[in-house]
């Protein structure tokens, strides 16, 4: 979801060039909720309790949000923010997570090509390289990437779980990554 200050200029048809309206336009304020993102509650599952995971790209903050609660947003003229919005899944255990996938990239989530569930545990295939990311409610007990534990970090604040993918040696190799809750 991108949320973008754009006021102060405009594109002028006839001169077919960007027109500087007002040279000093406002902070605007406003909020952001899970909800915004309209297919959301399809990609969740009919078990889903509304509750997301909002990860900020430019700011890097990741933000529990319960179902329906909303985030305030502050942006200064022509200034921008690109925001991940994953649906949180309750595991058998009681471990609330959410993949959000490479956090480097726009579109993180794209990165996720395959995500399964299995009590405390997930599965995940992931194509590309660089920082993943995920909010777990509990500290992993371990991660392997193809069958080999991995190092990760954990911030207990905010639950966020990242770790590096190398550069794959193959084009378009996708990871197994599975993570223990």
């Amino acid at each position: 979801m991108g949320v973008f200050n754009c006021q102060g200029a405009g594109w002028c048809r006839v001169g077919k060039t960007n027109v500087i309206h007002d040279k000093q336009p406002d902070t605007i304020t406003g909020y952001v909720k899970a909800r915004d993102v309209d297919y959301l509650p399809k990609v969740a599952g009919d078990e889903w309790n509304g509750d997301s995971v909002i990860y900020s790209h430019l700011g890097g903050e990741l933000t529990y949000l319960p179902n329906d609660a909303t985030m305030p947003i502050t942006l200064k003229a022509r200034q921008y923010e690109v925001f991940t919005v994953v649906p949180v899944k309750i595991l058998s255990n009681g471990c609330k997570f959410a993949p959000i996938g490479l956090i480097k990239m726009f579109n993180s989530g794209g990165a996720i090509k395959e995500l399964r569930y299995h009590h405390a545990n997930i599965d995940m295939k992931i194509r590309g390289c660089g920082v993943f990311g995920a909010y777990s409610s509990t500290r992993p007990k371990r991660i392997t990437v193809e069958t080999e534990e991995v190092s990760f970090e954990y911030e207990d604040a905010s639950g966020l779980v990242t770790l590096s993918l190398r550069v794959p040696e193959e084009e378009l190799y996708v990871w197994s990554i599975a993570i223990e809750v």
